[in-house]
């Protein structure tokens, strides 16, 4: 018995060609061009944010100006002049330095419950609760090294002896620094 040579052709395609390749090719590049487009339109979207943001930052680090009358002013003019003089300076109150610096300061042993700036003397007032005294101190000195806040001092605190755990609750005063 003698085995017979197979004879193999490589080159000779085997059946009809298939439809599918050059579908899903085309497909395929027109998905390309899809994905380039809106990844096209993604990028200039966020430029024109990052434009807007930008511009929104310019206003909000913008100092207000205080409104002037003249002596000629009737007094209810003069009166609304006051008042939007008192609204500017809270307007002028760098209020998200001063939230950052007051929660950076934060480790979980003191609760704070008020805080109230003064834009005159360019002042604040805080109110918390504290587990202890140290934890007081502690704080304080945490607030001093922000570099936002100096001269922080305790304006009054009270052991609150008929509450569970005995927190003292205190007040402390800080005056804030408008640049770093």
């Amino acid at each position: 018995m003698t085995v017979r040579a197979i004879q193999l052709d490589f080159l000779q395609p085997t059946g009809r060609p298939s439809r599918l390749g050059p579908m899903l090719l085309l497909v395929g590049a027109i998905a390309v061009v899809a994905a380039m487009g809106y990844q096209n339109h993604l990028g200039r979207e966020v430029t024109a944010r990052d434009a807007r943001l930008t511009a929104l930052r310019g206003i909000a680090s913008r100092s207000l100006h205080a409104i002037s009358g003249a002596d000629s002013d009737a007094p209810e003019t003069r009166d609304q002049i006051k008042k939007a003089n008192a609204v500017l300076q809270l307007m002028n109150v760098p209020w998200g330095e001063l939230f950052a610096a007051i929660e950076s300061a934060e480790d979980g042993t003191v609760a704070l419950l008020a805080m109230q700036p003064d834009p005159r003397s360019r002042s604040v007032l805080i109110g918390g609760q504290a587990r202890s005294l140290p934890a007081v101190f502690a704080y304080m000195e945490r607030l001093e090294r922000t570099n936002r806040l100096r001269d922080v001092v305790i304006v009054n605190h009270e052991l609150k002896s008929k509450e569970p755990g005995q927190p003292i609750a205190f007040t402390l005063s800080g005056a804030w620094r408008e640049e770093r």
